[in-house]
């Protein structure tokens, strides 16, 4: 069925976006180890933007962030501890809970997933005008400040 409106239009392209992210997530996810998958992957970049400015995150405000039961979070988590991306460090404001982080070599195998994700957006937008590449950012953030909102 073709859309008859703008939302219409705007509902499809969105999944087909999404759809493409998850295909691509996927592959990302391989970039930085052989063993992770796409869920863990998406749990790797929140604890690396929720510890941005050093230190470490809860795996509850992970869960929160995502939107994922604090179980599947815990799941992850062990999945990203044993294959050496994330560690567990005491929480400094209380002794008794604990934060993960990510790993030297975590953060370095992300960067260059990051890196290589964006050499693929280089080649496929290459034809792209610099200004619609930007345009098309700054729509993008748009919608996700008012979806977040």
């Amino acid at each position: 069925m073709a859309p008859t409106s703008a939302f219409d239009e705007l509902e499809v392209e969105l999944t087909r976006l999404v759809r493409r992210a998850r295909s691509g997530q996927r592959r990302t996810a391989a970039d930085v180890h052989p063993e992770l998958d796409a869920a863990g992957y998406a749990v790797l970049v929140a604890v690396r933007e929720l510890s941005a400015g050093g230190g470490g995150v809860r795996g509850g405000e992970v869960s929160d962030v995502l939107g994922l039961h604090k179980s599947t979070t815990s799941r992850n988590l062990a999945t990203l501890e044993a294959l050496g991306l994330v560690e567990r460090i005491p929480d400094p404001a209380d002794a008794r809970a604990r934060q993960v982080r990510l790993t030297p070599p975590g953060s370095e195998a992300l960067e260059r997933s990051f890196e290589a994700r964006r050499e693929r957006l280089r080649a496929q937008l290459g034809t792209w005008e610099p200004t619609d590449i930007a345009e098309l950012a700054r729509l993008l953030r748009r919608l996700n400040t008012t979806l977040s909102a």
